[in-house]
């Protein structure tokens, strides 16, 4: 796995993805132990489906950030995971404010 991150890497500045697979669950919700679909494709339970693409590199090492995005079509957030190269956390930051500046969320906040 790190080797194939190292050669993605070598070829792209940074990789970018979402944070998670779907938006927040209700308070109270039992939601995290229910199937999750996607294009009517069954990808397994919530809560090990919904931060999949955040463990590699947790244990790979790569430098990571993650920042607000928008919002999902139900009004609640969404998040973008960025991934850079080792020894790259400066430019993770340089980046996110890129992002930040190019889209603001500051000012943004989802439904109550």
């Amino acid at each position: 796995m790190y080797r194939a991150f190292q050669d993605l890497l070598a070829r792209y500045d940074a990789l970018m993805m979402p944070t998670t697979t779907r938006t927040v669950l209700d308070v109270g919700s039992d939601a995290a132990n229910d199937e999750v679909e996607v294009d009517g494709v069954k990808c397994g339970i919530t809560r090990l489906g919904w931060h999949f693409a955040l463990y590699p590199f947790s244990l790979t090492g790569h430098p990571a950030i993650t920042l607000p995005s928008g919002f999902a079509t139900d009004g609640l957030p969404t998040a973008l995971h960025i991934v850079g190269r080792l020894g790259a956390e400066t430019d993770m930051m340089r980046l996110a404010a890129v992002q930040e500046t190019a889209r603001p969320w500051a000012q943004l906040r989802p439904p109550v």
